[in-house]
């Protein structure tokens, strides 16, 4: 990632104040943040285990999955997880030995799981075939698949519930399994994603409507080693539908398996045209060809040349004098096996593309010579070994006994290394001699500038979508091989607009912002009789208990929560009835005693809605959701008493939104006010046999489309549609809009676009404003292609400054047929693009049926006004694998590239990796968060820095200059800090 930083001429700095100190250090002084060592505040894995499933409820999250044994972890934080609870047990089905039953084998062996919570039951599924449910998450869980598995093919399974209360039942088929709904014998050849729409999450028996949804495609981007096709989650988002899924072979050997999805209108209107040609999330080895100089390159892309020997050599064999004319010749990686192994039983037909050549005897001695011109700050070796392995550097050994199926990074000391002439030497033996043993040996050299290198992540797969703690966020969680260890990992998933960008793996020494999840601002868990966050109204008299409050009188009673009054926030209200007659709500909104709106929720199967304006109160009631129940209306689960639900009202300006569980009570319309400023909340119970727990609130609002709202304009034209929020007046030099109440903590982000790439004006945001003496604005400058950092501090102007917005962009082809020669890129947004890198596939892929080698000629036309343009490229040297062949061409504005190879006879060329030199865009996302005296600010994937200052509490607004520009996709929400520290932090600002 490009390391730039932003510098402020600072009155004082508050710094040590925020690690919990009081110093302040006077008098001006500069203060940078270079690739700021704070900006990655924790790393992957987070959970010793695998293929897992997760739930969110009542402010914790709940985990299982492979090699768990049916253990389930929990966690307040998505980071920190408590020790492992079991869960669910299988030894009581019945069927197991019933041949009728081809998948029996798999029920006693507890993965592939999904947790969901319905209607006052926790289910977990596991295995397409195994199903249990419990009133609580931890369990224990009451086994459900007995007489007769949960379903009798497939796996990967997901019980997904639509905000309507519509369950849909999301799976894979493999190629050999009977039709799912008429048990015909398969046809297929290959796997394929299929959603059904389910009647109860009791049983998949009474299922009849469901279709296959997307399928393996032999040559997309994302189905290239293996037509392996698995992993499917079906999660909705701003009027979405995203189904995510695995794809290749899964075994790290291999090591293609990622993670793809496609975005559709409706949870069962999918096909493969509707796919992302790119994975939203891969492995990160090919990416540090982009960050590191590649002083030697291990095999994944092309065999390195070596010397090498099978019987013990005589003399000093380690030196670099040592003469090796008689050793033989050969290419690394040396291993014995050709294709990665499944199950430990049987051969795929995904090559090892890092063995080249064939190493099954018990020793072998390899030797390889390099030379520098200079010795690196940072060396790494990146080595995949399953062998015991002594390495001699110049004569200087090094041992390395590993066990491993991918690649990993040592750090070695410079020392090592001479300039000139440098030789590694290599004994190894194997551990094993069986037809099974996966003895192997690769490494490559890489000067990684002044960091250690990150960690290799490889295979990353089986894709959970979670709503971050605060509500506000999304993160996925994700099984892969982190540093050849398989467990499970989350990162950050943001949406440019509505596609869908999920952050690189978060491990070791990985560069950019990378914050952990974001808490509630406000979470009131009740473990401690402390009243001080609550206002009781009207007299009302209440107790906190074994760890919930209540009423302690039969006439209920009501609170507000005195901590916070703000104009837009999201506040989560868990809650359980304890009799027929009992109804819990909250305030939604109170002003005073005039103003508020009431809502509440009854075992009549009803809500109401309460609005006071000027002491005047209108009621309305209405029926809940017919799928929705207290307790789900079966036999099993009949004596289950008083379930927990969850109430959820989202205030953005004058509209409410109103969840319970995961069905939205306001699907057609929100609620319409006139409380459109700032108010507190509060809870409502009719009696004492009402309880409360987990009460979480956080301030903000996530907006998109015509459902943006609250925006303050200051000047020009802006205009709110199911496009966004537009700035519809191009000869507005500076027009701008604000949102928002004044904060210390917050994070925002929107993404603007052009239908055209602008060639001048301005498009940008505020990431902070309190006043026109107090501000800071990034903005993209098309004239000069840079980003623009303005603002002023107490009136005077902080020093502008530019940062130039050409980047190397990853981009895929967009598929259309299979083989091909000519591969299209299609762009986000029209752009300027001056050249591309690309990393050629090599090698044998019996899947693609193919053998790649790099292309005899190579032409690149750029899209323009419908027609495609010749470009006039240079390769800088000359074609090679395992490396980036740098074409560069005239500055094109395009929306579009295509590649057109001229193959050599009996093969093919295609690029595995391609990354575009994009000078400037159409459309850019822009991020901001604030922690007090620093600002991040980031575009895009780039972190650009942080910029200090002494501002108080700010807004966000939005600004064009000279040009139209459309914004949407609106997040902000406020980050949790002790009331104690801001009144401090206060304080000092006004000394």
């Amino acid at each position: 990632m490009k390391k730039i930083f932003l510098l402020l001429i600072l009155v004082f700095s508050l710094q040590a104040f925020l690690q919990g100190s009081s110093q302040i250090i006077n008098g001006p002084y500069l203060q940078s943040i270079t690739d700021n060592e704070a900006a990655v505040v924790w790393t992957n894995p987070i959970l010793p285990m695998r293929d897992g499933a997760v739930e969110r409820f009542m402010g914790k999250y709940y985990a299982t999955g492979e090699a768990t044994g049916g253990n389930i972890y929990s966690s307040k934080d998505l980071i920190n997880w408590s020790k492992p609870v079991l869960g669910v047990t299988m030894h009581e089905a019945t069927w197991l030995n019933d041949p009728k039953w081809a998948q029996s084998y798999t029920y006693n062996d507890f993965q592939a799981a999904d947790l969901i919570y319905r209607n006052g039951v926790f289910h977990t599924y596991w295995n397409g075939v195994g199903h249990a449910y419990s009133p609580f998450p931890l369990g224990p869980y009451k086994e459900g698949s007995i007489t007769e598995p949960f379903d009798d093919y497939g796996i990967d399974v997901q019980a997904f519930q639509d905000e309507d209360g519509e369950i849909y039942w999301v799976k894979k088929r493999n190629e050999g399994d009977p039709h799912p709904l008429t048990n015909e014998k398969s046809t297929i050849d290959g796997p394929e994603l299929w959603i059904f729409r389910m009647v109860s999450p009791f049983t998949r028996w009474d299922i009849t409507e469901g279709s296959v949804q997307l399928t393996n495609q032999r040559g997309h981007p994302t189905s290239v080693n293996h037509h392996n096709f698995e992993g499917p989650e079906l999660a909705k988002y701003r009027g979405r539908y995203y189904l995510f899924y695995a794809s290749n072979r899964m075994g790290p050997r291999s090591g293609m398996y990622q993670i793809g999805v496609a975005e559709s209108d409706k949870p069962m209107n999918f096909d493969n045209s509707k796919k992302y040609p790119h994975p939203v999330l891969g492995r990160n080895t090919e990416q540090h060809l982009q960050e590191y100089k590649v002083i030697l390159h291990s095999a994944e892309h092309g065999g390195w040349n070596a010397k090498y020997l099978i019987l013990s050599p005589s003399g000093d064999w380690t030196g670099k004098s040592y003469d090796d004319n008689a050793w033989t010749t050969g290419q690394g990686g040396f291993g014995r096996q050709e294709y990665d192994l499944f199950a430990g039983t049987r051969f795929t037909n995904a090559k090892i593309r890092s063995r080249k050549t064939v190493w099954n005897s018990e020793k072998i001695f390899i030797r390889r010579r390099f030379s520098l011109k200079e010795i690196p700050q940072k060396i790494a070796l990146k080595y995949w070994i399953f062998a015991d392995a002594a390495f001699y550097i110049n004569g200087n050994k090094i041992n390395l006994n590993a066990r491993n199926n991918t690649y990993g990074f040592l750090q070695l000391d410079p020392g090592l290394f001479v300039i000139g002439e440098n030789i590694i030497a290599i004994e190894a033996t194997s551990p094993c001699n069986n037809a099974s043993c996966q003895q192997f040996i690769d490494f490559g050299l890489y000067d990684t500038g002044n960091r250690d290198a990150e960690d290799i992540v490889v295979g990353p797969a089986q894709p959970n979508f979670v709503v971050g703690p605060n509500g506000f966020e999304r993160w996925m969680m994700y099984k892969a091989y982190f540093d050849n260890r398989q467990e499970q990992g989350i990162d950050r998933i943001h949406f440019y607009n509505k596609e869908v960008v999920v952050e690189s793996s978060t491990v070791k020494n990985s560069t950019g912002f990378r914050r952990s999840p974001s808490l509630p601002e406000l979470f009131l868990d009740f473990d401690k009789p402390d009243f001080t966050p609550l206002q009781l109204l009207h007299n009302s008299k209440w107790k906190i208990s074994e760890g919930v409050l209540s009423p302690l009188e039969k006439k209920g009673g009501e609170l507000l929560i005195r901590e916070k009054d703000d104009t837009h926030y999201r506040f989560e209200m868990p809650f359980r009835l304890k009799s027929d007659a009992a109804r819990a709500g909250v305030y939604a909104f109170y002003q005073d005693r005039k103003n508020w709106l009431k809502i509440d929720i009854g075992k009549d199967n009803t809500w109401q809605t309460t609005t006071c304006i000027e002491g005047v109160s209108e009621i309305k009631t209405m029926k809940l959701p017919d799928k929705f129940a207290f307790l789900e209306n079966n036999s099993l689960v009949a004596h289950y008493e008083h379930p927990w639900h969850v109430f959820t009202i989202y205030k953005n300006a004058n509209r409410f939104r109103v969840e319970l569980d995961q069905f939205n009570l306001t699907l057609h319309g929100d609620i319409a006010t006139p409380f459109s400023g700032r108010g507190h909340v509060g809870l409502l119970a009719s009696s004492d046999e009402v309880d409360f727990d987990a009460v979480q609130y956080t301030a903000g609002w996530d907006e998109y489309d015509e459902y943006i709202s609250g925006w303050q304009k200051k000047t020009g034209e802006w205009l709110v549609s199911g496009e966004g929020l537009t700035q519809l007046d191009p000869s507005v030099e500076n027009a701008t809009i604000f949102k928002g109440d004044p904060a210390w903590n917050y994070e925002f982000s929107t993404y603007f676009r052009n239908d055209r790439l602008p060639d001048k004006g301005e498009a940008g945001y505020y990431p902070l404003y309190v006043d026109e003496d107090n501000f800071v604005k990034a903005s993209v400058d098309y004239a000069t292609k840079a980003i623009v950092v303005e603002g002023k501090e107490e009136g005077r102007p902080i020093d502008k400054q530019f940062f130039p917005l050409q980047k190397k962009v990853l981009r895929h082809y967009t598929f259309s047929a299979h083989p091909s020669s000519v591969f299209q890129y299609d762009l986000r947004n029209e752009s300027i693009i001056s050249g591309i890198d690309i990393l050629w596939f090599e090698g044998d892929y019996p899947y693609l049926e193919q053998t790649f080698d790099l292309p005899r000629t190579v032409r690149f036309f750029a899209l323009q006004e419908g027609v495609w343009k010749l470009l006039d490229a240079e390769l800088e040297g000359e074609l090679k694998f395992s490396c980036l062949n740098k074409y560069s061409f005239p500055p094109v504005k395009t929306t579009a590239i295509k590649m057109v190879v001229e193959n050599h006879s009996g093969k093919f060329s295609r690029a595995f990796s391609a990354w575009f030199t994009e000078d400037v865009t159409a459309g850019y996302f822009l991020r901001c968060r604030r922690e007090h005296s620093a600002l991040h600010l980031l575009v895009n994937d780039t972190y650009l820095g942080a910029l200090n200052g002494n501002w108080s509490k700010s807004k966000v607004g939005l600004f064009t200059g000279n040009q139209q520009a459309v914004f949407n996709g609106m997040l902000f929400y406020e980050l949790p800090e002790t009331r104690e520290k801001e009144l401090q932090y206060e304080d000092l600002l006004n000394k």
